[in-house]
């Protein structure tokens, strides 16, 4: 597999790439490895020579990088062939130029002006950093790779929970109409409009979009439950534009719904509460829970469906951990603010 060719990521990606964490590394050990090599074959004094070549490479690795970083920050859209044109002459300029400056040092100082090792260097620059492209190029198609099946999960996963969504609301519309046809009326225009949000091809929304999602699932169990039914909202202090992955929030408390009020005959309370440090959104649902009392199937696959969407936008920065005192039991997912990842904003 050719990676000049086969990833579409690469054409968007190389030079935010190099200013990645691995790309950085590569280009340090990259450099590090061209001096050692250059020392041996020079033959004058190791350690001397050495410190003096590494700090040659460095400085022009680190001058080209905060080049590649203007670029990158100037200019967002730019196909592979251009990423590339800019790499090459952004690394052979830098070279060039500090070659013949360092002529002018109080360490080598030639005059006149070597072109020879000018020439030599840029060279030897010119060679290293195509291999540091082509290897840069399969880091890329390899991260390309895994961002398609992380999104072909994800479209699974979404694929399920909204379904069940849908199955649930419809259950709903049907009791109420033989027992309220008004109620099952308006729950019904509710529904339309919750089915806008819930199936939309987004994987993620704005928390005011998914908080609104849930109030209007809420309205329509509402209807179903009547007095059973109570829900307390605390939020408080929230950034309501920050971005969440969609249905995040309505499968804690639809299952808070299902297990904690369904099987109660007295029904109980539903305490959602939304806060925010500095870089955490913290999201926790507590429902009342009876181990004897019979619910519908089901129980822990919403769970288990957020927390491996949580995995695949955040890794391991998000939580979702459960607990359970006192008859309540309590849902609570830590979103890092701003960290969506990118698979998140794919079609």
């Amino acid at each position: 597999m050719t990676p000049w060719v086969n990833s579409s990521t690469i054409d968007h990606g190389l030079l935010k790439a190099m200013l990645t964490e691995r790309g950085i590394l590569a280009m340090i050990i990259g450099s590090q490895a061209v001096a050692f090599i250059y020392t041996l074959s020079s033959g004058k004094d190791f350690w001397l020579s050495l410190g003096l070549v590494s700090l040659f490479t460095h400085a022009n690795a680190f001058i080209t990088l905060a080049l590649i970083a203007l670029v990158a920050r100037l200019i967002e859209a730019l196909n592979f062939k251009t990423e590339l044109g800019i790499t090459l002459f952004s690394f052979q300029s830098v070279c060039f130029i500090t070659s013949i400056f360092v002529q002018y040092s109080v360490f080598s100082p030639v005059t006149p002006i070597d072109w020879q090792f000018v020439l030599n260097n840029s060279a030897i620059c010119g060679f290293v950093v195509i291999l540091l492209l082509h290897f840069m190029a399969i880091y890329i198609d390899n991260l390309n790779t895994i961002a398609h099946a992380a999104n072909a999960e994800l479209e699974a996963l979404q694929a399920r929970i909204r379904p069940h969504f849908l199955h649930n609301a419809l259950n709903t519309l049907a009791e109420l109409c033989h027992e309220n046809p008004d109620a099952a009326e308006e729950a019904a225009l509710t529904m339309a409009k919750l089915m806008q949000v819930a199936f939309a091809s987004g994987k993620k929304h704005s928390l005011a979009q998914e908080i609104s999602l849930t109030r209007g699932y809420l309205t329509i169990e509402k209807y179903r439950f009547e007095h059973r039914l109570n829900v307390q909202w605390q939020v408080e202090g929230v950034d309501m534009s920050a971005m969440v992955p969609a249905l995040i929030i309505q499968p804690l408390v639809e299952n808070a719904v299902v297990h904690g009020i369904e099987p109660q005959v007295v029904g109980g309370v539903i305490e959602i509460s939304i806060a925010q440090n500095e870089y955490k959104l913290v999201i926790k649902v507590t429902n009342p829970y009876n181990a004897h009392s019979k619910s519908r199937s089901g129980q822990g696959i919403a769970l288990n469906n957020i927390r491996r969407r949580l995995l695949i936008y955040f890794g391991s920065e998000a939580t979702l951990n459960t607990s359970q005192k006192s008859a309540r039991f309590s849902t609570t997912v830590m979103l890092p603010l701003g960290a969506l990842n990118e698979i998140s904003g794919s079609r």
